[in-house]
């Protein structure tokens, strides 16, 4: 009798210590897959960053631009990316019984090679030259039409308006620069992914150095856009609809209080 006492005491040994087994591993694998998932997340969450950055660029909504830009940064930046990217490989390397990888080497991203950062990027004198040789094509194009004797009034309000749209064309330019970036953004992360998921530490780094690039570069881009949009706000305040009303009662109350 005891002896059978004893088998059925191992054997419901055997099965508590098989469920805490399963339970554990239950655990380790939804712990991976919540930080994996983090990490998958990024590319679904700037193509959002991308369409309301969109809508804030139609608003002329500059504040909301430059949070996003400040925002864009602050996810990609290395020192916010690289936990993630070790604590994944470690539950994965754990997970599956591989060889724990060498995460001492994942304290900082290596150097970005010229030809590996390919975000894009917009300097004002890029944007000047640019704006100023297609409003000189388009000013020729005008003398040419607008060229008879008494076309001279025709063609100075034409001109204007040219160059009026010049400078509205100079702000939505750089505005669509942020755009850009959260779009190649998006593109890149399945590609960290992949190389977090398979293990692969020095491509995965060479990926967090390379969005930690491309995130240093948003607020770059929001101060050519707010450069931009404040030429055309001097230029004509109205033009930028509800912001210009907020903008010029703001700048009356402030001549109020001298």
């Amino acid at each position: 009798m005891s002896e059978l006492v004893n088998q059925i005491t191992a054997l419901e040994r055997k099965v508590r210590e098989s469920d805490e087994a399963r339970q554990t591993a239950d655990r380790l694998w939804d712990a991976t897959e919540d930080v994996l998932d983090e990490l998958r997340s990024l590319e679904s969450s700037f193509y959002t960053f991308s369409s309301d950055i969109d809508g804030f660029i139609g608003d002329n909504d500059y504040p909301a631009v430059e949070r996003a830009a400040y925002e864009i940064q602050g996810a990609l930046a290395a020192q916010h990316l690289l936990p993630l990217v070790r604590r994944a490989m470690l539950l994965l390397a754990l997970r599956e019984g591989s060889s724990l990888p060498a995460l001492g080497v994942m304290e900082s991203v290596p150097d970005v090679a010229p030809g590996d950062a390919a975000h894009p990027s917009l300097t004002w004198g890029e944007l000047m030259r640019d704006s100023e040789r297609d409003l000189a094509s388009s000013e020729e194009s005008l003398r040419k039409i607008w060229c008879d004797e008494g076309d001279e009034a025709e063609l100075d309000e034409h001109l204007h308006d040219a160059r009026f749209e010049a400078i509205r064309d100079r702000a939505t330019r750089a505005g669509r620069q942020v755009i850009a970036l959260c779009d190649y953004v998006a593109q890149l992360v399945p590609e960290l992914v992949r190389c977090t998921e398979r293990l692969l530490v020095d491509e995965a780094l060479r990926a967090v150095a390379v969005l930690d690039a491309a995130g240093d570069e948003a607020p770059k881009a929001y101060k050519v856009y707010e450069a931009a949009l404040s030429e055309q706000y001097e230029q004509s305040p109205g033009s930028l609809g509800v912001m210009g009303e907020h903008l010029m009662q703001f700048e009356s109350w402030m001549r109020s209080q001298l």
